[in-house]
């Protein structure tokens, strides 16, 4: 897959587990595969390769049988900060010509989409 998704060195499925990160600090490697419904050896190995950048770090859950958290470093929290800020640029160029009704109208559309794809709840 492509590298320098949004203007960063990450190819896309990197870039969208570290986001998600971004959104449910705390999150745990199973979470994320659930969420972005992809497979445990992939999240694994990117979860591996974000630790060894220093954009992770991971955090037992006390009590827990080997469960972690996984949290952002500061590096990973830049990171992650790019990908939302060149994101926003990006949809902002794509919508600067339209109508501020149909501008509208495909808001409130994504707003369901979002709702009704995870629920109420982004960090299931």
């Amino acid at each position: 897959m492509n590298k320098g998704y949004l203007g960063t060195d990450l190819a896309w499925p990197q870039s969208r587990v570290l986001f998600e990160i971004y959104l449910c600090s705390g999150i745990t490697a199973t979470d994320i595969c659930g969420n972005l419904n992809m497979d445990k050896s992939y999240v694994s190995r990117i979860l591996s390769k974000f630790e060894r950048q220093g954009l992770i770090t991971r955090e037992l859950v006390p009590g827990s049988k080997g469960l972690k958290r996984l949290l952002l470093t500061n590096a990973g929290i830049k990171a992650a900060r790019k990908i939302d800020s060149n994101g926003d640029r990006q949809i902002t160029d794509k919508l600067k010509d339209m109508d501020e009704e149909t501008c509208e109208k495909l808001c409130a559309a994504m707003e369901f989409i979002e709702k009704t794809l995870r629920g109420n709840d982004i960090c299931k």
